[in-house]
C-alpha cells in the first residue's frame, strides 16, 4: 500500500514520478492502468506526474491551453487597438471637410494641401487596416470556441467508463471493489473485480462531505449497465451495505466539472421554467419539456438559453 501524493488516499498499485519522485494512484496521475503498463521499461522509469509535466519546456503538438491563452490576448490586442478607429473616421471626414473648404485657395495653399492630403491617406490606410483586423475578431473567436468545446469534449470522453458514486461513507480501511460488487448485487448486475481497471476515492471541493467513489470498468457495456441497473433500484440505501444509517446513495456518470455546473445550470433553470426532464445518459446531459415534447442536448451555455426561453 502507498499514499497518493495527490489526493492523499491509500492505493496498492501506481506510477511514480521521475521528476518529483512521488507515488500517484492512477485517477490523480491522469493515466489508466492499462495504458501505464503498456508502456516500455524506458518511458515507465521517465513518466512525470501533471504538476511536473507543468513545470517542464514541451514543444506543443497540439492546440493548449496555453495556447488559447496567447490567442485570447492577440485577440483582446486587437480590440484594444480598434478602440480608437471611432476616432479615426471622424478625424477624416474632419480633414475632408477641410479640404473642401480650400478649393477655393488651392494654388495659395498647395503645400498645406499636400500635406492634408498625406495625412488623410495614412489615416486612411489605418482605417483600411484596423477594419480588416475587425474581420477577423469573429473567425478568432470562433476557433477558440471551438478549441475549448473539443477540450471539453476529450475530457469527458476520457470519463466514459467510468460511474461515479455519491453518499456512501468512508471507513478506514474500507474494501472498495467489495462496496462495488454489493452495490451490483442490489441492482441485480454481477459486478467482478476483473472488470473495474481501477476503483478509488477522489477529492471535492466541499467540504464535510465524504469523498465519491470513481469506478473505472474495463467496459463501457459494463459501465452503462451498472448505472442503468442502479437508477431503476429501489434499494440504493447505506443500509443495505452494513451502515447503521438509512440514507440515500446514488450512482451516475462520472461528468467532468464543467459539465456538471452545466448540469447543475439547466437544472434550476428547469425547474424556473417548469421544463419536466433534466437527465443524463452516455454522459450527455439531455433536456426534454413534457412526455410529448422532443428531447435535445445541452452541450454549451449558449444550450440553455432553450430552457429559458421556452423553447423545444
Amino acid at each position: 500500500m502507498f499514499t497518493c501524493a495527490s489526493c492523499g488516499s491509500e492505493h496498492t498499485d501506481g506510477p511514480i514520478c521521475s521528476g518529483c519522485n512521488q507515488h500517484y494512484d492512477y485517477q490523480c496521475a491522469g493515466v489508466t492502468e492499462v495504458g501505464y503498463r503498456r508502456l516500455g521499461d524506458s518511458r515507465k522509469n521517465a513518466w512525470r506526474c501533471p504538476k511536473c509535466k507543468s513545470t517542464s519546456p514541451s514543444l506543443p503538438v497540439s492546440p493548449q491551453p496555453s495556447q488559447l491563452d496567447k490567442m485570447q490576448e492577440q485577440l483582446n490586442k486587437i480590440a484594444l487597438d480598434l478602440a480608437p478607429l471611432a476616432a479615426l473616421v471622424a478625424d477624416v471626414k474632419s480633414i475632408k471637410l477641410e479640404l473642401s473648404g480650400l478649393k477655393d485657395s488651392i494654388e495659395m495653399a498647395h503645400d498645406s494641401i499636400n500635406g492634408f492630403s498625406e495625412k488623410v491617406k495614412s489615416l486612411e490606410s489605418k482605417v483600411i487596416t484596423m477594419e480588416k483586423m475587425a474581420g477577423q475578431i469573429p473567425i478568432l473567436q470562433e476557433g477558440i470556441d471551438k478549441l475549448n468545446r473539443e477540450s471539453r469534449d476529450r475530457d469527458q470522453w476520457a470519463r466514459a467508463n467510468n460511474a461515479e458514486i455519491k453518499g456512501i461513507p468512508q471507513k478506514k480501511d474500507e474494501n472498495l471493489y467489495d462496496i462495488a460488487q454489493k452495490i451490483g448485487n442490489l441492482c441485480n448486475i454481477s459486478i467482478r473485480r476483473e472488470d473495474i481497471n481501477y476503483i478509488a476515492r477522489i477529492p471535492t471541493r466541499i467540504s464535510n462531505v465524504d469523498k465519491p467513489i470513481v469506478v473505472a470498468f474495463n467496459s463501457r457495456y459494463t459501465k452503462e449497465e451498472f448505472v442503468a441497473s442502479a437508477r431503476n433500484s429501489k434499494l440504493l440505501n447505506i443500509s443495505n451495505l452494513g451502515f447503521s444509517s438509512a440514507a440515500n446513495f446514488y450512482v451516475n456518470d462520472h461528468l467532468t466539472p464543467s459539465n456538471k455546473s452545466l448540469l447543475n445550470k439547466a437544472k434550476a433553470l428547469a425547474k424556473e421554467n417548469n421544463f419536466k426532464y433534466i437527465w443524463v445518459k452516455h454522459c450527455k446531459i439531455m433536456a426534454k419539456r413534457s412526455d410529448t415534447a422532443s428531447t435535445f442536448f445541452i452541450k454549451c451555455e449558449e444550450d440553455l438559453l432553450k430552457i429559458a426561453n421556452h423553447q423545444l
